[in-house]
């Protein structure tokens, strides 16, 4: 068994550890040459593919024009960075928004795209693990961010500027000024990436392009998303998205950029932007929704209707209910074959799985299995199905290709969770009522191992290395080294201690066949993100420890279950790597990249535009930003002035927006929402609903007492947050006679 040990090397959330010993004196940093770089031009040349296209080959956009783009060339490499729109529908293109910005603007998210190829010959350079920042430029908030505009000022144009100052929007007065500093030479270049990859916290960067997220479903209506800083002792809660009802499960679209959720009482499929943070729309489902599964070519969405024997299906793109599918009573499963050729979908309290064609969504047919199935997995490279029947306290071992019973594996009554690990060899049949995990070999159809002395065990995931089973009895999670697995001998449990109490002692209980994931991978595959319901935390646990490294919180909430939204650079198409990012504040930026193949660092350069205001300016007088109000975009509320709301009890805040003469009505799509609670901390963000004839309404909570600010934002017009007059709000404790005034 692989030795878990105190002396292990640790790290902490993504940039602690990440390790220095690559990073040694054979690395070559340096700055390179810059270039600007034309927006491309050939018209047969295959364009480069947003994060938002990968799941969706078949449907191929023209790529947006590029914001910014800059070039350098170095050690045989061609390496061009630019800044993108998210896409056409936000920025203008489908959607009739507007016309598409001409600038990355300070706050905005946008599309970091680098773009690597061979210097010589042109071939894209493939399999790379780059990591990439961006680190705000000292001196950069001069006229060079002031007069940027999207492409070259005519100033510029007129004085011969150099064309990398052209492409980056750089007034020939601000380089002759001095406005802006010099770009880093290659000391200072390789300098700031030592330090980024240090993980110090008196060295950051304002954009950081190796992130990820964590989203806590909680046991209230709310998910949250927690964004740890570069030491596991300060964390962000990015946002909370209030949901319609309390969600039963969730899931991570491929593609990054939606969460699909279950609701509870008739409330349907919430659709939950992770761009922005807020619920993009609720897709009526069938009754007492459940589980959610992605299809595996990220098309479909899946979710089983435990109330009126329905499995809804519904298009990731459109959000269109494609077709309702009749199956059997009770509770659903779905697992797929082949690729997601094939869906089979169980019913607890039906007798048979059935078996739907993944593409035309007709019925391939039904194998009887009898009453009781909680859950099913399926293994393409083993060709099985399996199904947990936790009233006969056994597993259905169903043939894939000829879609029938292959063989019953006797266990103990009372199975719960069921799930093969990731090379599709064997699966884990949880027992919690007999305190022990089952692992069948799919190849042979037995058990391979019994496991013991576990409490109550619930849920089981996996990292390359390990899996996690969490015990819902006791606060503690149980490790299984998976390279034992093969063995003859039962490989022994390591129990890391994770909280105070256990699950069970949760306000919360967990669903049918244990709905809840409360157990995330790391996105660097040596450890795990626990959620602790009962200590209302998150442990962050590094493989080679004896114990969790830290703790995070989850702000008061009980998480329930628990993903990862890796927003690090992937390789999107052939040579091309890109991440969603969210931008600082406007001037000159240098983006630093490091690469792994070969070991090289470079420094290109990139400018953000100011934004009309900050968010938090006008905090004095509560008048808001005090910026110029945005052509044709007006927002009024419809509630009075200094509006006092109570702690924790609901209320419905209502508004008029908008749009000038000549301009399109605006849609609640169109609307952003956000509530900011002063000097610093909470912030909530809605999707409002149209109540007709101009008027909207968003339903919020405050969580505790104090001075909050109510901000309407409408991107796709150009009024990013921040840019319209915030609206002061102040909540009192809960019972001391709140002054209602037309906000509820």
């Amino acid at each position: 068994m692989r030795r878990i040990s105190m002396g292990g090397t640790s790290m902490g959330s993504r940039g602690l550890w990440l390790s220095l010993a690559w990073l040694g004196a054979s690395t070559a940093l340096g700055c390179g040459r810059r270039e600007a770089l034309p927006a491309p031009e050939d018209p047969g040349a295959e364009p480069p593919t947003q994060p938002a296209q990968l799941a969706q080959p078949a449907q191929p956009e023209e790529p947006a024009a590029p914001l910014q783009e800059s070039r350098v060339e170095r050690d045989g490499l061609s390496i061009a960075f630019a800044l993108r729109p998210l896409d056409r529908g936000q920025q203008g293109g489908e959607s009739g928004l507007g016309a598409a910005p001409a600038a990355a603007v300070a706050g905005s998210d946008v599309v970091a795209e680098f773009t690597i190829t061979d210097a010589s010959t042109g071939a894209p350079v493939r399999g790379l693990t780059p990591l990439g920042w961006m680190s705000r430029r000292a001196g950069a908030d001069g006229a060079a961010a002031a007069s940027f505009s999207g492409g070259a000022p005519e100033a510029s144009l007129a004085s011969g500027a150099p064309a990398a100052s052209l492409a980056s929007g750089v007034s020939a007065a601000s380089l002759a000024s001095g406005a802006v500093d010099a770009a880093p030479d290659e000391a200072a270049c390789r300098g700031k990436i030592r330090s980024f990859m240090a993980g110090l916290l008196s060295v950051r960067p304002e954009v950081d392009m190796n992130a990820y997220l964590l989203w806590t479903l909680n046991q209230d209506n709310t998910l949250s998303a927690i964004n740890p800083q570069v030491t596991l002792a300060r964390t962000q809660l990015r946002s909370v998205v209030s949901l319609a009802g309390p969600g039963v499960s969730f899931v991570l679209h491929p593609d990054r950029e939606s969460l699909y959720v279950t609701l509870r009482g008739g409330r349907g499929l919430a659709v939950v932007d992770t761009r922005r943070g807020l619920v993009r729309t609720n897709v009526p489902v069938g009754q007492d929704p459940s589980r959610v599964v992605i299809a595996p070519d990220g098309r479909t969405v899946w979710v089983g209707n435990d109330g009126d024997r329905t499995v809804s299906v519904i298009d990731a793109r459109s959000t269109d209910v494609l077709k309702t599918l009749p199956v059997g009573p009770g509770h659903h499963e779905i697992a797929f074959t082949g690729g997601g050729r094939a869906a089979w979908i169980t019913s607890q309290q039906g007798e048979s799985v059935a078996v739907v064609d993944g593409e035309t969504l007709e019925p391939l047919g039904e194998i009887a299995v009898g009453e009781g199935v909680v859950s099913i997995a399926a293994s393409d490279e083993a060709g099985v199905v399996h199904a947990a029947n936790a009233a006969r306290g056994e597993v259905v071992v169903l043939d894939a290709a000829r879609r029938a019973v292959a063989g019953r594996v006797a266990l103990k009554p009372g199975l719960g969770a069921l799930q093969f690990d990731p090379r599709g060899r064997f699966s884990f049949a949880l027992n919690p009522t007999a305190n022990e995990v089952a692992v069948l070999d799919g190849a042979t159809g037995a058990v391979a191992h019994t496991l013991s002395g576990l409490a109550a065990p619930d849920a089981v995931t996996f990292t390359g290395a390990f899996a996690y089973i969490r015990n819902r009895g006791a606060a503690r999670v149980s490790l299984v080294d998976r390279a034992a697995l093969g063995g003859a001998a039962a490989p022994p449990l390591v129990n890391i201690a994770v909280g105070q109490g256990p699950p069970l002692a949760a306000a919360a209980r967990p669903g049918p066949a244990a709905l809840a994931t409360p157990i995330a991978p790391l996105p660097e595959g040596n450890g795990a993100l626990v959620a602790s319901p009962a200590d209302k935390a998150l442990y962050v646990y590094v493989e080679g420890m004896m114990a969790p490294i830290g703790t995070l919180p989850s702000y008061g909430r009980e998480p329930r279950s628990l993903l990862v939204e890796d927003r690090s650079l992937k390789e999107v198409r052939p040579g091309v790597y890109a991440t969603t990012v969210r931008l600082g504040e406007g001037g000159r930026y240098d983006v630093e990249l490091l690469l792994d193949r070969p070991r090289t660092g470079v420094c290109l350069e990139a400018t953000v535009a100011p934004a009309r205001c900050a968010p938090g300016d006008g905090e004095a007088d509560g008048s808001g930003c005090g910026g110029d109000p945005v052509k044709d975009i007006a927002i009024a509320p419809l509630f009075e002035p200094d509006l006092r709301l109570a702690a924790g009890e609901p209320a419905t805040l209502r508004f008029r927006a908008t749009a000038g003469e000549g301009g399109p009505p605006l849609d609640a799509e169109d609307i952003e929402v956000m509530v900011v609670r002063f000097p610093t901390g909470y912030r909530f963000r809605g999707a409002p609903r149209a109540e007709g004839d101009g008027t909207f309404s968003v339903a919020f909570t405050p969580p505790a007492p104090g001075q909050y600010r109510f901000l309407a934002a409408v991107p796709g017009r150009g009024a990013p947050v921040g840019a319209l007059p915030s609206v002061p709000l102040r909540v009192s404790p809960r019972g001391a006679g709140a002054h209602v005034g037309g906000g509820r």
